[in-house]
């Protein structure tokens, strides 16, 4: 697939076929990912990849309770922006997104608490997050889907405790990989053309 085509298919998908994955392919993922630039140049990364319902099960019930406490009720009868559509339409979905897809990749760094006195001090994190873009990309380019999620406050360490991951690991997000369904509901977006964005040579009105 063209670099450009991948681009312009990159989206999240939340709902998913019962076609199987193949697990080669799931190792070509996360070996794009290892292609990431990486901080400590040891790309010390590792990678919990979960394929049983009761694993998903398991590892994500902190978010099928933030999923029970989100009110629907909130977005009915009002007229919303692009963003609040986009919201109202993902939440419910933000537990069965994981769990109903094939597999989910838990990408690991190490870093035992995230320090933003200053960028640099979060450098850890952002190379992860480039590992975690190599891998939605490459699952574009494999033909497949992707689900997003970034863990919600403690839902990080409760995730990673039922992991049994160790002390000093952390994680930017979960990724789901699967067959997309056709029908899915796809929404509109803001638009991305760069022409109001770029402010050549410093920041000027």
């Amino acid at each position: 697939m063209e670099f450009n085509e991948v681009i312009k298919k990159r989206r999240t998908s939340r709902e998913w076929t019962d076609r199987e994955v193949d697990f080669e392919v799931v190792k070509r993922i996360i070996a794009a990912g290892m292609k990431a630039p990486s901080w400590d140049h040891y790309r010390s990364w590792q990678f919990i990849v979960l394929h049983t319902k009761e694993e998903k099960e398991k590892a994500f019930s902190y978010a099928k309770s933030v999923v029970k406490k989100f009110d629907a009720g909130r977005y009915e009868n009002r007229e919303l922006n692009l963003a609040q559509i986009m919201y109202a339409y993902a939440m419910p979905k933000q537990y069965t997104m994981l769990v109903d897809c094939p597999y989910v990749i838990v990408p690991l760094f190490k870093c035992n608490k995230l320090n933003a006195e200053w960028v640099s001090k979060l450098n850890p994190l952002t190379t992860a997050w480039c590992v975690a873009e190599n891998m939605m990309l490459a699952a574009i380019n494999e033909g497949l889907g992707y689900s997003l999620r970034i863990p919600l406050n403690r839902e990080h360490d409760a995730t990673l405790e039922k992991l049994s991951v160790p002390k000093g690991w952390m994680t930017p997000c979960f990724i789901g990989i699967g067959y997309p369904k056709e029908d899915e509901i796809i929404l509109e977006q803001y638009d991305s053309n760069p022409d109001s964005h770029i402010r050549m040579g410093g920041w000027k009105p």
